[in-house]
């Protein structure tokens, strides 16, 4: 899948059925997305992959030994926030599946809120202290609330 226009490049490798149903409604979403932001150019690189395959790269790019739902990896190292949004985003919906078994969540509301949560990690928005934390989820908060989804963190 793809998805482009004049700020918008993003190729989606392995598309999973659920993106693929919801091709419009996630279109809409990074539009808005890169509206609401004020953001100048957006390209990205989504991968899909399984739970084994995240877990390999959380290991190795995080020192984590779990499986996580995503991987964001901007184009260069910065320090604050940028209005561009280059890079490369890698999402398991093994895991995406297994977080909204025991949760109101709905899958794609899900895949799209992690799909933002990722862009805005390419922005620079960090959830390591306190502080950044806070800042990012109200960012999130608000954003989706803009495109009708509820607040992930009840």
């Amino acid at each position: 899948m793809i998805i482009s226009n004049d700020a918008i490049n993003i190729e989606i490798f392995n598309t999973p059925k659920l993106a693929d149903s919801h091709n419009e409604e996630i279109k809409s979403s990074i539009n808005e997305f890169v509206r609401v932001f004020k953001i100048t150019e957006v390209k990205l690189d989504i991968s899909f992959c399984t739970k084994d395959e995240i877990k390999e790269l959380n290991k190795k790019f995080r020192n984590k030994e779990a499986p996580t739902n995503v991987l964001s990896f901007p184009d260069t190292a910065f320090q604050g926030i940028r209005k561009n949004c280059i890079g490369e985003i890698i999402i398991s919906m093994d895991v995406i599946e297994e977080e909204v078994l025991n949760s109101s969540k709905s899958k794609i509301d899900h895949l799209i809120h992690l799909l933002i949560h990722s862009m805005l990690h390419l922005l620079g928005y960090k959830h390591d202290l306190e502080n950044d934390a806070i800042l990012m989820e109200r960012k999130e908060i608000e954003f989706l609330s803009k495109i009708g989804i509820q607040n992930p963190y009840k």
